[in-house]
C-alpha cells in the first residue's frame, strides 16, 4: 500500500452551533471517521498520510475538533461530555452511521465515551495510543500539579520559540524513529505552538478529567461494556500511554484486539502511516461489512 493521490475535500459543517472544520475524502462501503489527538494538534497534521492511504478503499472523514485546526473556539470548558456530543453531532451531520470511528490519545478517549454512550452510532471501534484505558495517569499526583501550574499554562509559547528543543520533544515523545521527525514538520508544530490560543483547549480538558486521585470521566472501569469489534493498536514504546495500559485495556473490552506497532511511540500512525493503514483495512475486511 503505497500514498496514492487521493483528493481531500475540506468543508464546514455547523454542530450545537459551533464552526467544524472536516476533511473528507474517499468512497466505499465503510465510512471511516478519524479523530485527532490534543497540544497542537489538527485532522491534517496527524492524519494527512492515513487519510490518503485509506481513502482508496473507503469514506474517510477527519474534522477539527473544537480549539483545534480551522475549527472554532468556545468560551466553556473542553470536557470529555462536551467533545463527545460534539462528534455525535459530526457523524449524524454527514449521514453516515454506524460508522468505523478511529480515534488518537485524546480523540481515543472520545471514542471510547462514544462507543459506551452512543453504540448505535459506531460500528467498529479503533482507539489508538488512546486516553481512558486506564484508571490513572504515569505519575498522576505530579501530573495534577502540573495541569494547573504556570508552567503548564506557557509551556508552548516558550518551547515553540526554539526549533531544537520542538525537535527533540518530537523525537523523545511521539516518534521512535527520529529520522521521521522532519524540518517541515518540525516548523508545522512550532506553528501551532506559537498561535495566541495554543495550548487553550487541553489545558481545559485536563483541568476538567484530571483530579487528585483520578480521572473525572471513568472509561477504565466501563470498558467491559464496549459492545461493538473493537482493535487497539498502539506504539510499543509509548510514554505517555504505557503499552501495559493497552494490555490490560484489551482483556477488559469482550470483542478485542491489539496491534502492536513495534518502536513506535504515541504518533504511530505518523510514523509509519502505511502498516496503520493494512492493520485497520484488514481488521475492517475481517468483519465482512
Amino acid at each position: 500500500m503505497s500514498i496514492m493521490a487521493v483528493d481531500i475535500n475540506k468543508k464546514m459543517i455547523t454542530v450545537q452551533g459551533i464552526n467544524i472544520q472536516c476533511f473528507d475524502a474517499g468512497n466505499g462501503v465503510a465510512t471511516i471517521v478519524l479523530l485527532h489527538g490534543a497540544g497542537v494538534d489538527s485532522a491534517m497534521m496527524s492524519w494527512a498520510e492515513v487519510i490518503r492511504l485509506l481513502g482508496e478503499n473507503y469514506r474517510v472523514i477527519a474534522p477539527d475538533l473544537p480549539g483545534y485546526g480551522g475549527s472554532d473556539s468556545i468560551d466553556g470548558e473542553y470536557t470529555l461530555e462536551f467533545y463527545t456530543e460534539t462528534v455525535k453531532g459530526i457523524i449524524e451531520a454527514f449521514q453516515c452511521p454506524p460508522v468505523v470511528l478511529v480515534g488518537l490519545s485524546l480523540g481515543g478517549g472520545i471514542s471510547l465515551n462514544m462507543a459506551l454512550n452512543y453504540p448505535e452510532l459506531i460500528r467498529l471501534l479503533i482507539p489508538v495510543d488512546a486516553w481512558g484505558l486506564f484508571p490513572k495517569l504515569p505519575y498522576h499526583r505530579l501530573t495534577h500539579w502540573y495541569t494547573r501550574s504556570k508552567l503548564n499554562d506557557n509551556l508552548y509559547q516558550w518551547t515553540g520559540k526554539y526549533p531544537a528543543i520542538v525537535r527533540w520533544s518530537l523525537a523523545y515523545n511521539l516518534f521512535g524513529d527520529k529520522s521521521k521527525v522532519t524540518e517541515a514538520l518540525v516548523e508545522e508544530v512550532r506553528d501551532g505552538m506559537l498561535e495566541p490560543e495554543a495550548g487553550k483547549p487541553f489545558i481545559s480538558f485536563q483541568r476538567s478529567e484530571i483530579t487528585r486521585t483520578g480521572l473525572h470521566t471513568d472509561l477504565y472501569s466501563r470498558l467491559g461494556e464496549i459492545a461493538m469489534p473493537t482493535l487497539l493498536i498502539h506504539g510499543s514504546k509509548d510514554k505517555a500511554v504505557p503499552l501495559k495500559d493497552a494490555l490490560a485495556a484489551s482483556k477488559l473490552i469482550p470483542n478485542c484486539q491489539l496491534h502492536i506497532m513495534e518502536g513506535c511511540r504515541h504518533w504511530p500512525q505518523k510514523e509509519r502511516p502505511e502498516e496503520f493503514a493494512r492493520v485497520v483495512g484488514d481488521f475492517i475486511a475481517g468483519q465482512n461489512l
